[in-house]
């Protein structure tokens, strides 16, 4: 998701979850006996994404959590600046106990040491976890993801709905992710098809590849904000456009449109990953707060509200969400999850070529 500030590490540290070797179970401790006995009635602040996510925290999550805890949930929606407050804040009083980032965030606070090292199998329910959506480092805790989709205007696509390959050599008019170059490169990775899955973009030599691929689109824009893609696909500029899953559902579930949204087998997606922040004295509260959020009570708010992926199988899904995101850990092999540890000594590099793609539009 959001990407923020990118600074420079001092410790070369290996962070990706495509080297990681876990197993997960489907077994659940549940509240009873477990957080209770713990809770001090402490206040808890949460860092989430603003929007949907912060509005379901507050309404669904927080009575529920405070209601079996007797702690304070607080929640704080952020997109974007999240690691330049904590960075700004004393090292012993962060601006939340608890936060998510997306994957350029969590590897860069990784390097700075911004995330308290905690080992996930502490948690009571760390087995309940698809192994599919776990990281090697011990820093965070998944607990659900988004997939990549095409949405489009039914009255005015032509194309053909398949791959993403498929999607983008047939579509006109395409509004394609342009804030930062992972999201438009990732797909373009799977759409070449020149390797297994999205190689390309972690192999130097599969670069121009991906580049080639995306200059053969019919772009339209590559849009710097998602209300951007809407509008062009509103103002009939765009015929079809890269986003999210689930925002896309919110988006048209929420305005009178003709627009459908198509997840393809292999797509990309993100993962919403927990981290307890450095100089917090509520670790152990930060803890039991994500052992409560992997329970199936909790998962299956969250899902009923948001059509996400949860990281706990036994989770209750919509049926919207079932039909067209990958739910089995099996499913999720399709699912390429962004790795910017893998990526990062080619970053300067891939940003310059996308900004000069970007300007050739």
């Amino acid at each position: 998701m959001p990407n923020g500030d990118q600074t420079e590490g001092e410790t070369a540290l290996t962070t990706s979850r495509r080297a990681a070797i876990a197993a997960a179970g489907t077994g659940i401790i549940g509240l009873s006996g477990c957080l209770g006995e713990t809770s001090t009635g402490e206040t808890l602040t949460v860092n989430t994404w603003s929007g949907t996510n912060e509005t379901v925290f507050k309404e669904e999550i927080k009575p529920l959590y405070e209601e079996q805890t007797g702690n304070t949930l607080e929640v704080v929606g952020n997109w974007s600046g999240i690691l330049s407050k904590i960075r700004s804040a004393p090292d012993d009083d962060p601006p939340f106990d608890l936060t998510l980032v997306g994957d350029k965030d969590h590897y860069f606070g990784v390097q700075e040491g911004l995330w308290e090292p905690f080992d996930i199998n502490t948690l009571n329910n760390a087995d309940v976890i698809k192994p599919n959506l776990l990281r090697e480092d011990p820093v965070s805790v998944p607990l659900c993801y988004g997939v990549m989709g095409a949405v489009y205007d039914q009255q005015r696509f032509d194309g053909e709905l398949g791959s993403w390959g498929e999607i983008i050599s047939t579509a006109s008019d395409v509004s394609l992710p342009g804030s930062f170059f992972t999201n438009a490169l990732q797909m373009g990775a799977l759409a070449s098809d020149e390797m297994p899955s999205d190689e390309e973009l972690y192999a130097e030599d599969g670069h121009d590849v991906i580049f080639e691929t995306l200059r053969d689109v019919d772009t339209a824009e590559y849009y710097s904000s998602p209300s951007e893609m809407w509008t062009s696909l509103n103002e009939g500029v765009a015929t079809l456009g890269q986003y999210f899953f689930a925002y896309s559902a919110k988006y048209i579930r929420d305005n009178d449109t003709n627009y459908a949204i198509h997840v393809p087998e292999q797509t990309t997606g993100y993962t919403d990953d927990y981290h307890i922040v450095r100089g917090t004295e509520k670790t152990e509260t930060a803890k039991e707060f994500l052992d409560f959020m992997l329970t199936e009570e909790a998962q299956t708010t969250y899902a009923q509200n948001f059509n996400l992926g949860m990281a706990n199988p036994a989770t209750d899904h919509p049926e919207r969400t079932e039909e067209n995101v990958p739910l089995s850990n099996d499913e999720l092999d399709g699912v390429s999850f962004i790795e910017y540890a893998d990526i990062a000594e080619y970053s300067d590099n891939l940003s310059e070529r996308f900004t000069s793609l970007k300007q050739n539009v």
